[in-house]
């Protein structure tokens, strides 16, 4: 499964250590990329939630966040499940 013909930044076996030096520039590059679109949603997910200015409002998002969050323990187990039934 590590197939050097998989990795889109090598087409071929670099032939010089500057190949080298720039496959690993571009490797550095979508790194810090791909960790800042990480720490962003990181942020917006785990950022406080504005007050509500209304109880209503208040009482949906709570019901909201609640659901979000039994949804995702409910899809945990079944992916706990299947995993299990496919490595038996």
């Amino acid at each position: 499964m590590n197939n050097p013909g998989n990795n889109p930044l090598i087409h071929h076996a670099p032939a010089t250590l500057e190949d080298i030096r720039q496959l690993k520039q571009q490797a550095l590059t979508e790194l810090q990329q791909q960790k800042k679109v990480v720490a962003k949603s990181a942020h917006q997910l785990l950022a406080p939630l504005t007050p509500a200015v209304k109880k209503g409002n208040a009482l949906t998002r709570a019901f909201n966040t609640g659901m979000m969050a039994f949804d995702g323990v409910v899809m945990g187990i079944k992916l706990i499940r299947k995993l299990k039934k496919a490595f038996k």
